[in-house]
């Protein structure tokens, strides 16, 4: 199964819920994701630009879409991005392909 990265921060209005009520949101994070047929792999809270940081896989692009309009939906997120990740057996493919690639194409001049 495809491997993806979600990254995405609470609004204020869902910090200052989790401040006054402290709570793990592995549990939901993990039902959101198996309920479009994905596994977590691992979920953290982060310093920096964003709050939330969640591994899965799951079974194609439109499943991991769906998990994160979801939760999008719920309006206790802002900015979420999701990263599709590349085992290494693939990176190295794409590698050769971007070789191939490079002994046609022409960058402008």
């Amino acid at each position: 199964m495809p491997c993806y990265l979600y990254q995405a921060s609470y609004t204020g209005a869902a910090i200052k819920t989790l401040v006054g009520n402290p709570q793990d949101r592995t549990g939901p994070a993990k039902a959101a994701i198996e309920a479009n047929g994905g596994t977590m792999i691992g979920a953290w809270m982060a310093f920096g630009s964003d709050d939330l940081v969640v591994v899965a896989d799951m079974p194609d692009d439109a499943s991991m879409a769906g998990v994160a309009l979801a939760v999008s939906a719920t309006g206790a997120i802002e900015g979420g991005k999701t990263t599709k990740l590349l085992d290494m057996p693939t990176a190295v493919e794409g590698m050769k392909k971007a070789k191939a690639v490079l002994d046609v194409y022409q960058p402008p001049s």
